[in-house]
């Protein structure tokens, strides 16, 4: 997302049983211990609850728990699910064979003032050694720590990890991204919107090349502005250590902040399928990300622009394949049963037209209390930045193209916040030229 935003300084710094916490004061929630007979990337299944907090209130957002581990700062994990049981799917690194002792406490310091109670239902950990498959992939998963200025805000909250793979030369290459529950800088809520089809921030963190016998060669981040460097930064075992280090969630691999989070990565094959795919297969991830915009005030019922937007249940998603040239851009536009109006995804913005080829998510804003079943007719439009108006500009319109290739999927979030039916269409590969649009069927035909 190309555009202005603020650096945050960094600041400098199975069964189980537990012993003396680091501080000495906090609550004790559970303990339990765990043997490994090989040294083996241990991971832990939290499924925990804190009745009385909810993502969408101020003063109740959520309690958090911190992991010691073998009586050393692990990690902590902010609950933003309240008071529903929820499990959350975590690394605690690298052990050595013999026992090791875990610990769970309930951190007053990073909870809401209204947090109360934490309740643990259960504490599953699992070891991966060397012989399994997936544990390169746990390995070399980042551990993060947290932007600084989001400590004690319940803002931009790492809500799940996700790695790729790929062929790369003669080697491999695995990359981790992770969807944060929004971001506080860069794109504007009503751009996220139109040019991401989500209010959540999804960022690859850190790429890994493997060579022919899989061994770690080296490893680039997504450095502040976007930018890829070497990564240089400690490591605990093999897992790259980073900070989130700017407003709109970019990393630095230097730098510590109060809380780090360790997420245990998820496998995803985005070979034919968007990034917003993973929220799609994690549902639950659209609620925290809806109650987020409401409880900071990012949610309004007049048709503005920036950074508030409407309810998004509000909001039609509609998912796509399609390849731009020559500077073309797409957009798509809804009409309802019984209204001449045509709600577009671009709201009449150059820039929040699609420029980018490949799988995309938009979405398009419709009247208060629309549902799926309203739906009329879909179109879309291929256009150019600008207007052409001189001749050499026209003769470059002329080989804009717009290759619509498939449209997967078309929803609206039901009152639950979670993605309801899909619209049944679906439409043959279209080529589109500059200023052409074609309005596409239900029934999986298409007209111009």
């Amino acid at each position: 997302m190309k555009i202005r935003k603020r650096i945050i300084l960094l600041a400098a710094a199975g069964a189980l049983f537990i012993t003396s916490s680091i501080t000495a004061s906090a609550q004790v929630l559970h303990e339990k211990k765990f043997k490994a007979t090989a040294e083996s990337e241990a991971t832990l299944d939290l499924t925990v609850s804190a009745p009385g907090t909810s993502w969408i209130e101020k003063g109740s957002e959520a309690a958090t728990v911190t992991i010691v581990l073998d009586d050393q700062y692990n990690q902590d994990v902010i609950l933003f699910n309240g008071s529903q049981n929820f499990t959350y799917r975590l690394m605690l690194g690298r052990v050595g064979v013999g026992d090791h002792l875990v610990r769970f406490e309930f951190n007053r310091k990073q909870s809401a003032p209204k947090a109360s109670t934490i309740k643990i239902e259960d504490a599953k950990v699992v070891l991966i050694d060397r012989s399994q498959p997936e544990f390169q992939a746990i390995a070399l998963a980042p551990i993060l720590y947290a932007r600084p200025n989001t400590v004690g805000h319940f803002s931009d909250v790492p809500l799940l990890m996700y790695y790729e793979t790929e062929r790369n030369g003669t080697g491999s290459v695995i990359r981790y991204t992770v969807i944060f529950s929004n971001e506080d800088g860069g794109t504007q809520t009503s751009a996220l919107m139109a040019r991401w089809g989500r209010t959540t921030d999804i960022e690859w963190v850190i790429e890994t090349q493997l060579d022919t016998q899989g061994k770690a060669v080296k490893s680039v981040f997504q450095g502040v502005n976007h930018e890829k460097k070497v990564f240089q930064g400690g490591r605990e075992a093999d897992h790259p250590v980073l900070i989130v280090a700017s407003d709109n969630n970019n990393f630095a691999d230097s730098g510590k902040s109060e809380m780090r989070f360790a997420l245990r990565p998820i496998f995803a094959d985005l070979s034919k399928s968007s990034r917003e795919e993973v929220m799609d297969q994690s549902p639950w991830i659209y609620r925290v990300m809806a109650e987020e915009m409401i409880r900071e005030g990012k949610i309004t019922s007049e048709r503005t622009l920036g950074a508030r937007i409407a309810d998004l249940r509000n909001y039609l998603y509609l998912d796509a394949h399609s390849e731009q040239r020559n500077g073309a851009l797409l957009s798509f536009a809804v009409k309802l049963k019984g209204d001449l109006t045509w709600y577009t995804s671009d709201l009449g913005i150059g820039y929040y037209k699609i420029d980018r080829s490949g799988y995309f998510r938009t979405t398009i804003r419709l009247p208060q209390e629309t549902t799926i079943d309203k739906i009329e007719r879909i179109a879309v439009r291929c256009d150019l930045t600008g207007n052409p108006r001189s001749a050499a500009e026209i003769g470059a319109a002329t080989n804009a193209q717009c290759e619509l290739d498939s449209v997967n999927k078309v929803f609206m979030l039901n009152q639950q916040f979670q993605p309801g039916p899909s619209f049944p269409i679906k439409s043959s590969p279209l080529k589109l030229a500059f200023g052409e649009m074609t309005i596409l069927q239900g029934d999986g035909t298409a007209r111009n």
